[in-house]
């Protein structure tokens, strides 16, 4: 039975979130930020702790990374209609325009990458992927 190769696999996953964050770059967004942000896209009433389980942070650094949004106009918050313990997160316009060129960015670098693969391998990266992240396969959540 053939091992998987680890230490190829970090290198490989190291590259590729430097060509990510090289991408986001132009939207003005972290890998980190970015995530939180299409989080939020979907997300009907989003609160920081939704946000850190989300992102597998804890709620301090999760709070952190969102008070840091709002000092940069790219989030809003309000309080929780129902929770007043909690806020309720939303994305400003000047976020809505910067999610728009990350994912421009990240698509480009997705058809780029994807140039190289045969359909088959593609695929089994895409299986690969969901397998370690718990997620179903296609991107779903």
């Amino acid at each position: 039975m053939e091992q998987l190769d680890v230490v190829a696999l970090i290198h490989a996953a190291q590259q590729l979130e430097r060509n990510t964050a090289i991408s986001l770059m132009y939207s003005g967004l972290k890998v980190s930020q970015f995530r939180l942000l299409t989080f939020l896209e979907s997300a009907p009433e989003p609160t920081v702790t939704q946000i850190s389980k989300y992102l597998k942070i804890t709620r301090a650094s999760a709070s952190v990374m969102v008070n840091e949004l709002v000092r940069a106009k790219i989030l809003s918050t309000e309080e929780h209609p129902v929770d007043r313990r909690s806020f309720l997160i939303q994305i400003t316009a000047l976020g809505e325009s910067k999610l728009t060129v990350a994912h421009r960015d990240l698509k480009v670098l997705q058809e780029k990458l994807s140039e190289h693969y045969a359909t088959e391998t593609i695929q089994v990266l895409n299986d690969f992927a969901a397998a370690i992240t718990n997620r179903k396969p296609g991107g779903a959540e």
